[in-house]
């Protein structure tokens, strides 16, 4: 097993949890694609960050908390392969910066400048075809299904969720992202919510 494959199997563990459909190895995975396509120069903190950014998931957590837990867990599980010798210790450079950009994964503020094209390889599911972006929405309601007492409840939540995204100055980071992906994202989102 290479280095990459041991920290690869090990963050995709975190995601096969039961009560996940949309933050799942499959989203962990489809970031990876995205970035050869849309990022082929990752550097090594952004590839640990989207192995790990939603490592720690429970809906319905105070925000950030997610993001802290799965900043540590990167570190915990990074620590005990490179124990084991399954990994290289990687810098603590890269430590941090993985850290920094996990935590910018709340979509909250503006990310930092190292943190942008993992903002915005994370938000790229808003921009996906139409019948993509509406399973998404179910994934979501099925993650978030014992925190409302029923559907329109959740999708409430939902389209609130959606009308904060789109009252943002830009939803994507980086000049890269917005050129190719926010006009679509906005035109999803309008559409979800009938406007």
């Amino acid at each position: 097993m290479t280095a990459g494959d041991a920290l690869l199997e090990a963050a995709l563990a975190h995601h096969r949890q039961p009560h996940r459909a949309y933050h799942d190895a499959r989203h962990v995975l489809e970031l990876l694609e995205l970035a050869q396509a849309h990022a082929p120069d990752l550097t090594a903190a952004e590839r640990l960050a989207i192995l790990f950014h939603d490592a720690v998931y429970v809906p319905g957590a105070a925000k950030g908390e997610n993001e802290r837990l799965s900043a540590l867990l990167m570190r915990a599980t990074v620590f005990a392969l490179a124990h084991a010798g399954l990994v290289a210790t990687p810098a603590d450079a890269v430590l941090a910066d993985a850290d920094t950009i996990i935590r910018a994964t709340t979509h909250a503020e503006p990310p930092p400048a190292l943190a942008a094209r993992m903002c915005d390889l994370d938000l790229w599911r808003l921009a996906a075809p139409w019948d993509d972006f509406v399973r998404h929405g179910e994934d979501i309601r099925y993650e978030f299904r014992y925190l409302h007492a029923s559907d329109d409840a959740f999708w409430a939540a939902r389209h609130a969720f959606y009308r904060s995204m789109l009252q943002k100055p830009a939803l994507f980071a980086t000049d890269y992202f917005r050129d190719r992906f926010e006009a679509r994202a906005h035109a999803n989102l309008s559409r979800a919510i009938g406007t």
